[in-house]
């Protein structure tokens, strides 16, 4: 995922957050719909104009450097740094961008964030690791008395019950902790899913088999080739009409050694004399 959304993510989420359509946006901005697309489908960052930067920020609510991807905050805020209680080295660590602050935002504004902090400092002030090994000797104690009272093995029934009740501190702290983090990281993989540099879920072998499937469900010769083709070339031939695809395919056929049968006599006929 990227440290920043581009121009175009940003417009595109904050039209899609108030559920606008783009017939909507125009019709309350005054920009034209054909505008506000490319806006958000282009690569416009260069080409948008000031007054619609100006437009759109004060409509969303958000201030132009937001738009320009000079900051990444959406509201200006006036603030000094030392009211967030971040130290030196950490205000540094995020000036220099080696980290995705982006990735690290969205994980503070996980619900699961809140829990994850929570059983991490129980951890660090190692007060219920305390109550972990005193229960443990309390039953390391008891194991004891007992196999000497009774005279059992350690291979009893009884004896084995007592030492899996023991709880292994790592063990544990490791789940605990371990299952917060799983719950955020697939929280923000979900966020992420229609990302366009987010990798698919789907195999080659299962595009391979999807194509096959609308391949022998095609009418005819001519739509099996759009779908082929479409596979092979990323583009999509089903929307071409067929004279456009005729047209193609002839150029491809003439200039592309790839669609040329081979020539010579090979195991054919032998030659007439």
């Amino acid at each position: 995922m990227n440290c920043k959304l581009t121009l175009q993510e940003k417009l595109k989420d904050l039209r899609t957050e108030r559920g606008l359509s783009l017939v909507e946006l125009s019709e309350k901005t005054g920009i034209s719909k054909s505008a506000l697309g490319s806006y958000e489908s282009d690569d416009t960052k260069n080409a948008i104009t000031v007054n619609a930067i100006v437009t759109l920020a004060g409509f969303y609510g958000v201030t132009s450097d937001y738009l320009l991807e000079i900051t990444e905050n959406r509201e200006h805020h006036p603030f000094p740094v030392d009211e967030l209680g971040l130290d030196d080295e950490t205000i540094d660590l995020l000036k220099k961008r080696n980290l995705n602050v982006r990735l690290i935002c969205e994980m503070i504004k996980d619900s699961h964030f809140s829990d994850f902090l929570s059983d991490l400092e129980i951890y660090v002030d190692n007060l219920a690791s305390a109550q972990i090994r005193n229960m443990n000797k309390y039953i390391e104690h008891n194991r004891a008395m007992i196999k000497d009272k009774y005279a059992l093995s350690d291979s009893d029934h009884y004896m084995r019950s007592l030492k899996a009740a023991l709880i292994d501190e790592d063990n544990y702290f490791d789940n605990l902790l371990g299952n917060d983090i799983s719950a955020i990281a697939k929280d923000l993989r979900e966020l992420h899913k229609k990302d366009s540099n987010t990798g698919s879920n789907d195999t080659v072998f299962d595009e391979f088999m999807d194509t096959c499937e609308e391949v022998q469900k095609a009418d005819s010769i001519t739509q099996k080739q759009m779908l082929t083709y479409s596979k092979l070339f990323q583009m999509n031939f089903t929307k071409m009409d067929p004279y456009e695809f005729k047209t193609f395919m002839d150029i491809v056929e003439r200039y592309s050694t790839a669609f040329k049968s081979a020539k010579g006599n090979g195991r054919g006929k032998k030659k007439r004399k």
